[in-house]
C-alpha cells in the first residue's frame, strides 16, 4: 500500500494527537512510581473519570469546555489524593505486593461506582473542536488532532516548569531521589506523597477529558488506556519523565501507521513493538541500557 506525503502527515498526525495522550498517561505512571515506588493499576480508571467528570460538567451542566477540562482534571486529582490518603499511605508499611494488589482493587471499585452513576451505554461528547476539516494545499488536517497536541503540550509544559521552577516541584523531585535525606532537610515526604499522587491522576483525568470529543465515553474506556499508558512508560524508560513523553509519541506514532496497514491489529502492533525494543534495550528508549 502506497500513501502520498499528505496522507503520511495526516497519519503522522493523528499519531502524535493519540501519543500525546499516552505520553500524559505514561507521565501519571511515572510520577507516581518516583514518589511511592508503586506501578498504579488504577491510572486508566483516572482517565475514565476524568472523561466522565468532563461529560457531567460539559454536557449536562452546561460549562463552557475550557472550565470543564480544569474542574475535572481538579476532581481527578481530588480523587487521587483522596486515594493516597485512605489506602495507600496506610498499606505502605506492607509489602510493595499489597499496594499493587490494592491498585487493581480501586480500578474496579470506581469501575463499579461508575456503572451505576453513568450507567454502562456509551455517551456521545460533543465535537467541541470542531468538526470541519482545515485545508492547508493538499493537506487535509482535523481541528481536535491540532487541539490535543497543543493541550497536551501546554500541560506537559506547565508540569516541566512545575518541577524546575517551584519550591514543591523541587521537593517531590528531593522526595523522589532520597525519601529519607529529604525527610532530613525538613521536608514533609507525606505531603509529596499526597501532591505526586494527585498530579498523577490529574494528568489521566485531563487525558480522559482531551480524548473524550473524538471517542464515546463509557466507564470501560479506562482498562485498554491504563495498558497502553503503561506499556508508553515502560517503552520510553519507565520512570523517566522525558521516556514517558518519547515513549508515548513512539506508541501512537506506530499505530497510527499500523493502523493505516492493518487496522484490526492496531493495538497487537504496538505491543509487538513494545516487546521488540525491550528484547533490545530492556530499559527502554530513554532508560539505561541493562544486562
Amino acid at each position: 500500500m502506497q500513501f502520498s506525503v499528505s496522507d503520511l502527515v495526516q497519519i503522522i498526525l493523528s499519531g502524535v494527537a493519540m501519543g500525546s495522550i499516552y505520553a500524559l498517561m505514561a507521565l501519571g505512571f511515572t510520577i507516581i512510581y518516583n514518589a511511592l515506588r508503586l506501578i498504579n493499576f488504577a491510572q486508566g480508571d483516572m482517565f475514565m473519570l476524568g472523561a466522565t467528570f468532563g461529560l457531567t460538567l460539559f454536557v449536562m451542566w452546561r460549562l463552557p469546555f475550557s472550565v470543564a477540562f480544569l474542574l475535572a482534571g481538579l476532581g481527578v486529582a481530588v480523587v487521587g489524593m483522596i486515594i493516597e490518603r485512605t489506602v495507600f499511605r496506610p498499606l505502605r508499611r506492607y509489602p510493595v505486593l499489597n499496594l499493587i494488589i490494592a491498585t487493581i482493587g480501586i480500578s474496579i471499585t470506581l469501575r463499579a461506582l461508575a456503572l451505576i452513576i453513568w450507567g454502562s451505554q456509551a455517551l456521545l461528547f460533543p465535537p467541541v473542536f470542531g468538526d470541519k476539516p482545515i485545508t492547508v494545499g493538499k493537506l487535509v488536517l482535523m481541528p481536535h488532532y491540532l487541539w490535543i497536541i497543543g493541550i497536551a503540550v501546554v500541560v506537559i509544559a506547565l508540569l516541566q516548569a512545575f518541577f524546575t521552577l517551584t519550591l514543591p516541584g523541587k521537593a517531590m523531585r528531593a522526595t523522589a531521589q532520597n525519601r529519607d535525606a529529604a525527610a532530613l532537610m525538613g521536608i514533609n515526604v507525606f505531603r509529596m506523597d499526597s501532591l505526586a499522587s494527585a498530579i498523577s491522576a490529574g494528568l489521566g483525568g485531563f487525558g480522559g477529558v482531551l480524548i473524550a470529543p473524538v471517542f464515546f465515553v463509557t466507564t470501560e474506556m479506562g482498562a485498554l488506556a491504563g495498558l497502553k499508558g503503561f506499556a508508553a512508560a515502560v517503552l520510553g524508560g519507565f520512570g523517566t519523565i522525558p521516556g514517558a513523553i518519547v515513549g508515548g509519541l513512539v506508541l501512537g506514532v506506530s499505530e497510527s501507521l499500523a493502523a493505516s496497514v492493518v487496522s484490526a491489529y492496531r493495538d497487537a502492533v504496538a505491543f509487538v513493538i513494545l516487546i521488540a525494543v525491550l528484547l533490545w534495550r530492556p530499559g527502554g528508549i530513554m532508560g539505561r541500557k541493562t544486562r
